[in-house]
């Protein structure tokens, strides 16, 4: 089974798949290429405590230049509230395990979790995870390679010949 599609720059940095310029131009025609805002507003359903986290949050993602737009504007969001859910569990388990109230610690722990599950996902989809960073990082193109003595050794016996 075949990977993800990757985009263009990706493979020419990658330099494993050679393409022809033709193909290059159709790959390129088929991307998706979104204008970077000057800023990123949050949603209208964020409530007004979280949009001083949202702004703050959106002007760190454009100022790293990984892509962000304004249709991450809902991610940013579910992402804090996600956050801020999970903070408020992590507190009742914590208050829980001090009144050792098993069965409270298990309804809390399970919420937490669900609530850390959607947190990282949201987080990995804008490259806020460190292994959702390195599959955002385009490798360096290759500088010119050196003369290698062996090639050129064998370019000169061929023009001899």
């Amino acid at each position: 089974m075949p990977g993800p599609r990757m985009p263009l720059a990706v493979l020419e940095a990658n330099g494993k798949k050679h393409l022809s310029e033709a193909e290059k131009a159709e790959r390129a025609a088929q991307e998706v290429k979104l204008p970077r805002p000057k800023k990123i507003s949050p949603p209208s359903w964020l409530p007004e405590y979280l949009k001083g986290d949202f702004r703050k949050l959106a002007k760190e993602l454009l100022e790293a230049d990984m892509g962000a737009a304004g249709l991450d504007r809902d991610t940013i969001g579910r992402y804090l509230v996600a956050q801020r859910q999970y903070t408020a569990a992590a507190r009742h388990v914590s208050d829980a395990l001090d009144a050792e109230d098993v069965e409270e610690v298990a309804a809390w722990g399970k919420e937490q979790e669900r609530c850390f599950k959607q947190c990282r996902a949201c987080a990995a989809d804008m490259g806020l995870t460190i292994s959702s960073r390195c599959r955002l990082v385009l490798l360096p193109k290759k500088e010119a390679a050196e003369t290698n003595p062996f090639l050129t050794l064998m370019e000169g016996r061929r023009d001899r010949a």
